[in-house]
């Protein structure tokens, strides 16, 4: 991608360091036979590409974009192939035990490094996600005592693992479901879990996938007494069923793998489908940075650096004579200057 120059970064203005300490030529020692540069015609110095007028912040966007498309892309394109090749061999009946071990290997070490190797852009229900973070939804056990009405009751929550973190939730009397669910959030909200009510009327949550290890393996809560004990109890965050789960127990249990060919059917499809919107956005991202390329052709090109040269060459016969001029005056007495240039 190549950017164009812009005249405005040519042009000579007086306001240089030249014009240092005050010291500004008359307007008529400006006419004897110096020429302005500013003057010079912009003409024959085409306008900058559009690239070069965008914020810098535009086009590492796009970049970021077009990476994070490549990244989903490619991880999809090995999990699909590594998939393919599983069931290929798990069909066929001559081929080595050992070779199948191998391959459900190779799956494994895809899903287990699944967030590295595709930079954060596939979840665990494999759907692309290229801005924002990946998600996990989960379940709570007797969450539905936390929208269920009565006495009202203060929960602590505390969440451990690398340090220890506590937020208390404050349920009114009689509160309503959905008075239930905003204090949930403004309590949870703290260790980056929000809460919903689904379309069941269940209370279902969600947490950046990378807090979900610790989210459901060190989340605890206590009650007074009512809706949970008065005394801390380990909660046990239920993950809802993904893709990923499925092709992970396929892959530690090969052999069944033709009993769970529909669920290897589901999630081939759910990669074809995922890559091709991943093309369409390719193509969108692709076209419009071509848009913003240079529109010139070669001679164009040619004559622009031309002009430049010139520009540049004559310039420095200009400075110097405008140096030669404001030298001059400095060094003779101001009475005199003005008596000679009237």
């Amino acid at each position: 991608m190549q950017v164009g120059l812009s005249t405005s970064s040519l042009q000579t203005s007086t306001t240089s360091p030249l014009t240092r300490g005050g010291v500004d030529a008359p307007q008529s020692v400006r006419n004897r036979g110096i020429t302005d540069t500013t003057s010079a015609s912009p003409a024959s110095f085409p306008e900058s590409p559009l690239i070069s007028a965008r914020p810098l912040r535009y086009n590492v966007q796009l970049n970021q974009q077009l990476t994070a498309v490549q990244q989903a892309d490619s991880f999809l394109s090995q999990t699909e192939s590594q998939l393919l090749q599983l069931r290929h061999s798990a069909t066929h009946s001559q081929t080595r035990p050992d070779t199948i071990r191998q391959q459900a290997k190779g799956l494994q070490s895809l899903l287990d490094n699944r967030a590295q190797l595709s930079g954060n852009t596939v979840d665990r229900h494999f759907n692309v996600k290229l801005e924002g973070k990946t998600q996990v939804n989960f379940a709570l056990p007797n969450g539905e005592k936390l929208l269920q009405g009565g006495d009202a009751e203060t929960l602590v929550f505390s969440l451990g693992g690398n340090k220890r973190e506590m937020a208390a939730v404050s349920l009114s009397q009689n509160g309503s479901e959905r008075q239930a669910v905003m204090r949930l959030n403004q309590g949870l909200g703290r260790f980056g879990v929000n809460a919903r009510q689904d379309s069941t009327g269940d209370v279902t949550f969600s947490v950046d996938e990378s807090r979900w290890e610790r989210v459901s393996t060190h989340l605890s809560v206590r009650g007074e007494g009512k809706r949970f004990n008065s005394t801390f109890s380990s909660l046990t965050p239920q993950a809802e069923p993904a893709i990923g789960d499925v092709l992970k127990q396929i892959a530690a249990q090969p052999e069944r793998l033709r009993e769970r060919g529909t669920e290897v059917l589901t999630a081939l499809e759910q990669i074809t489908h995922q890559r091709g919107k991943l093309r369409f956005q390719q193509e969108r991202v692709r076209t419009r940075i071509e848009g913003m390329a240079t529109p010139y052709e070669p001679q164009q090109a040619l004559a622009v650096s031309q002009a430049l040269g010139e520009h540049l060459q004559n310039s420095s016969s200009q400075f110097s004579s405008l140096n030669q001029a404001l030298s001059a005056q400095a060094n003779v007495r101001l009475g005199t200057v003005k008596n000679l240039l009237g």
